[in-house]
């Protein structure tokens, strides 16, 4: 999997591109972007960060212990996945 950046334009089109040397402001900026989010595996983890110009969510999952029956929506488990709301 490589690293993506996901662009949400203004009349509801959507982009994927590479992310190399981009910024998220600076993606939106570029795009007139209303929320653009990257995508990216480090290690064994995925981590998505997404940004609308006034806030920024991160999420991130640990894939080495995931299981089948672990994923949402596949049953009853334990999920705390890693969330935080950062200032933009």
């Amino acid at each position: 999997m490589q690293d993506i950046v996901i662009v949400m334009d203004r009349q509801g089109g959507m982009r994927m591109l590479d992310p190399t040397g981009w910024s998220l402001p600076a993606l939106s900026a570029e795009y007139g972007a209303t929320a653009v989010y990257k995508v990216e595996r480090r290690g064994a983890a995925v981590r998505v960060e997404g940004w609308n110009g006034f806030e920024r969510c991160l999420v991130q999952r640990d894939l080495s212990r995931a299981r089948l029956f672990q994923l949402p929506g596949m049953g009853s488990y334990n999920y705390a996945p890693a969330m935080a709301l950062l200032p933009a």
